[in-house]
């Protein structure tokens, strides 16, 4: 979403135009975080606008500054203690500047654009009980892409504020690809995590029809594989069958039984292929009588 703040380096021409903030500060590394602490403590309200989803920049990546060899993160924890705390300073995290124009009356007008986090901030408490569950796994730019971390992460350990977010990019191309728009990467992750339940239950929730799915497909998905420039495509339809298999060896009898709420409206359903058993299914599921 966009959001905009009016802001001045100047005192307005007049007193009802006075701006939301006094300064704009664009980044929140160590330069950043002293130059808002230096304004606020003029008395200044700063508007502090980070990309990342915790201040620090790049210096809470290094072990030790120049000239003194101090150690990185026992000056920056501090100032970006301060920094968040302190009276003067707004930060917004997780945006970028679009754009700046400058009014006729001297004011000026900023347009940022802030990324979805995907996660509630106000109730997040930063335990990271979201990175233990989360099966996708990325690079992990804080350990310059060498380890992986979750697609559900916090930026670092010492990160202020230590919230999480979810990176997202988009429909998958398996995905889209896909007539049923089964999530494909969705059930691989889990089943890579060795979670087969919980992958059996997220198909279940695009397409009732596994079992059928994983022998009758002709596999669309794999065509579209982005890794198939790389190793070769995932071989997803065979992950399917293996995770039906394994299932349903271990659930002989569903899990899932008649809706406990029935309701008395009636719907028909014209066709028995794969789209109207599926929307059957689904409208079953939820107390129809079909």
């Amino acid at each position: 979403m966009a959001e905009t703040a009016k802001l001045t380096f100047a005192p307005a021409a007049h007193p009802s135009l006075r701006p939301a903030y006094d300064v704009l500060v664009v980044g929140g590394g160590i330069a950043g975080m002293e130059s808002a602490l230096t304004l606020g403590d003029m008395g200044y309200k700063v508007l502090l606008v980070e990309k990342e989803a915790s201040i620090g920049g790049k210096m809470i990546l290094l072990s030790k500054v120049f000239p003194t060899l101090d150690c990185a993160s026992c000056l920056s924890t501090p100032k970006m203690a301060s920094t968040s705390h302190h009276p003067n300073i707004t930060t917004l995290l997780y945006s970028e500047v679009e754009a700046i124009t400058r009014d006729e009356d001297g004011l000026f007008r900023v347009k940022l654009r802030k990324k979805p986090t995907f996660v509630d901030w106000a109730a997040c408490t930063g335990c990271g009980e979201c990175e233990i569950v989360c099966t996708v796994a990325l690079p992990d730019e804080f350990n310059a892409n060498l380890v992986a971390r979750r697609a559900t992460h916090i930026a670092f350990p010492q990160a202020v504020p230590k919230k999480a977010v979810v990176d997202r990019f988009g429909t998958s191309p398996c995905s889209f690809t896909c007539p049923a728009g089964v999530k494909a990467h969705g059930y691989v992750s889990l089943v890579r995590a060795g979670k087969y339940d919980e992958a059996f239950r997220l198909h279940m929730e695009d397409a009732p029809l596994p079992g059928s799915l994983s022998r009758a497909c002709y596999a669309p998905c794999e065509g579209e594989c982005t890794r198939g420039t790389l190793e070769g495509t995932v071989p997803i339809r065979a992950i399917k069958r293996f995770m039906v298999d394994r299932y349903y060896a271990a659930h002989p009898v569903p899990e899932y039984g008649p809706p406990e709420n029935v309701r008395s409206e009636k719907v028909a359903v014209v066709g028995s292929g794969p789209a109207g058993l599926s929307a059957a299914y689904h409208l079953a599921r939820r107390g129809y009588r079909v």
